[in-house]
């Protein structure tokens, strides 16, 4: 077992791993994946006021780059363990993935070209939502790395930011790559004098990101992402977790709040006397509460909460009339 990292820079990974034991990464086959029975949205659950539209039947299409191989890189391994887990905990919430969503070792051209078919499909009309994940090894200013070549983070996203069958509807890109090779340490990440990039300037530029949009980082520019040969990575695994516990009540952003604070705060390896770490972060142009799915945890607290409203109103009501009889 090694902890290795996403970043075709020159580091000593840690002696040892955080992160426990895992059953051997080759036991996993996405065969069966077509097999599952398609999940179709239960339109009879309430929604939030305050969130998303729901009113197509699929809770949202997913799609997954898993680069593994290379020809000048060191292999991921491990990253079939976090295919893995990204599937099952989606699956768990009522997304139908199948064997066309999962998509090893392309070139970018391939990539390019799946994007843009998935981008003009009608079929997304009937989708909720929209979740891309890539993993793979990342340079800085954005840069992934294929088998042999790369691409930018904003090629991936950029066919949907005027997708007209996604209007008005959260879009979700998660990268797990490392941005450089830097480490990040309790002291560097939250104390420091001098400025820091947290994601490249370019960004934030008025062609580059869409509406409704959340992209998310497995580490901040410049630093290095943690990948468990065994386990799969940090960021990954503590994400699956948190959709898997709590997917069916909080909304998306507020996983990834709690991602971040586990991944923080939970992972560390201790090397020359300094615990070194792995900071998250996100982007969002959300404009409402994105959830992934409707189910009937979230239906019974809103309803609770409708009454609670009601009897506030009859309360109000009834005490304006006491006060009307009393002057």
């Amino acid at each position: 077992m090694s902890l290795e990292i996403d970043a075709n820079v020159n580091v000593s990974p840690p002696s040892q791993s955080s992160t426990p034991l895992a059953v051997n990464e080759d036991v996993f086959d996405f065969a069966g994946l077509d097999e599952v029975e398609k999940f179709v949205e239960r339109k009879h659950f309430l929604t939030d006021t305050f969130e998303y539209p729901r009113n197509g039947s699929d809770p949202g299409f997913v799609l997954i780059f898993n680069q593994e191989n290379f020809e000048n890189e060191r292999d991921r391994v491990g990253t079939r363990r976090d295919v893995n887990e990204i599937t099952e905990c989606l699956q768990r919430q009522g997304f139908n993935i199948g064997k066309s969503n999962i998509i090893h070792n392309a070139s970018p051209e391939e990539i390019k070209a799946k994007l843009k078919q998935v981008s003009e499909d009608e079929n997304l009309k009937d989708c909720n939502s929209l979740i891309i994940f890539f993993l793979t090894h990342g340079k800085e200013k954005d840069k992934l790395l294929t088998y042999n070549s790369s691409l930018t983070t904003n090629d991936i996203w950029k066919n949907f930011i005027n997708c007209r069958y996604l209007e008005n509807k959260p879009k979700m890109f998660v990268f797990q790559a490392c941005k450089g090779g830097s480490f990040s340490t309790t002291r560097k990440t939250f104390i420091t004098n001098e400025p820091s990039e947290i994601v490249p300037s370019d960004t934030f530029s008025q062609t580059y990101l869409g509406p409704d949009m959340l992209i998310v980082y497995s580490t901040i520019e410049g630093n290095v992402s943690y990948r468990n040969s065994l386990t799969g990575t940090w960021f990954i695994q503590e994400l699956c977790k948190n959709i898997t516990g709590y997917g069916k009540r909080d909304d998306v952003f507020s996983i990834i709040t709690r991602t971040t604070k586990c991944v923080c705060g939970n992972y560390f390896y201790h090397e020359s006397g300094v615990n070194k770490k792995q900071m998250p972060v996100c982007m969002s142009t959300l404009s409402k509460k994105f959830y992934l799915n409707r189910n009937k945890d979230r239906a019974l607290v809103l309803m609770s909460r409708n009454y609670y409203d009601d009897v506030l109103k009859h309360v109000k009501e009834i005490k304006e009339s006491v006060d009307t009889l009393l002057t």
